[in-house]
């Protein structure tokens, strides 16, 4: 089956454009839209398939804290509108980050995503996407919102590498935490913002031999000051398409031409 191309970074691209220290992303979907629709447009032009939407901190409560006071269902209408004029043909994926949840009751967990995905679905998103994970429990909770919608959902994570291993910050390994979701009903499952050099591809390996969802890789190309090139990058990618990811393409600090050279990468296989 051919790799689908994911797309690239939209908070660092964003900050790159000006976004100030502090600001959240979802600030610009009412102050600077065009910014927003500059970075789809970037990705979609090197080859993303499937678009993210700039709704990151949708369910979280720092988007009331920050400041961006418009009501949900008009950020994600908004989103989704940007997204779909901006990369016409590819798929647009509602993407909701994690709540920083700490010890909020899971009720109030569940309903935040709720309203998050509700609001994503009925702007006009093709599939959900839950990323960033931390925590198997919330990433759980997130799924089952998601797919109570009705609409295919992904899930990945942002797993902490510790000894060589990778695994959640809630303490779970990151293969049990693939499978678990997997299991769960996610229509895709993966890693992102994993940094160059983390033992993504031996997980990715191992987890797809037991799994019939695509794996998704969504790696992050650096740390600011430290970005790997764009032919590193892709060399990372295809690496990782090896190991069995389907789902591919960049999380922080992947530009349009980290993603570009990925794409050829891919293309070439």
């Amino acid at each position: 089956m051919s790799p689908v191309v994911l797309d690239g970074a939209m908070g660092t691209a964003l900050i790159a454009a000006g976004l100030p220290a502090g600001a959240l992303p979802e600030a610009w979907l009412v102050e600077r839209p065009e910014a927003i629709a500059a970075v789809h447009a970037a990705h979609a032009e090197a080859g993303a398939e499937v678009v993210l939407t700039c709704t990151f901190n949708l369910a979280a409560p720092r988007l009331r804290g920050a400041g961006v006071g418009a009501p949900l269902d008009e950020l994600a209408r908004r989103a989704v509108a940007l997204a779909r004029r901006a990369a016409p043909e590819a798929r647009v994926a509602g993407a909701v980050g994690p709540t920083q949840r700490d010890a909020a009751p899971l009720a109030e967990l569940r309903e935040r995503y709720r309203e998050a995905f509700r609001a994503l679905a009925g702007a006009g998103a093709d599939l959900l996407w839950v990323e960033s994970q931390w925590d198997l429990a919330e990433a759980r909770a997130a799924l089952a919102e998601a797919r109570a919608i009705g609409l295919p959902a992904a899930v990945t994570f942002g797993f902490r590498e510790a000894a060589g291993a990778l695994a959640a910050a809630s303490g779970e390994p990151a293969r049990a935490c693939l499978l678990d979701v997997a299991r769960a009903g996610a229509a895709a499952v993966g890693v992102n913002c994993a940094l160059p050099g983390a033992p993504v591809a031996a997980v990715l390996a191992d987890v797809g031999q037991e799994l019939a969802v695509p794996l998704v890789a969504k790696p992050s190309a650096g740390l600011p000051g430290q970005l790997v090139t764009p032919a590193a990058f892709a060399g990372w990618i295809a690496e990782l398409h090896r190991a069995g990811a389907g789902w591919l393409g960049g999380c922080c600090g992947a530009t349009a031409e980290h993603l570009a050279a990925a794409a050829r990468a891919l293309r070439s296989r």
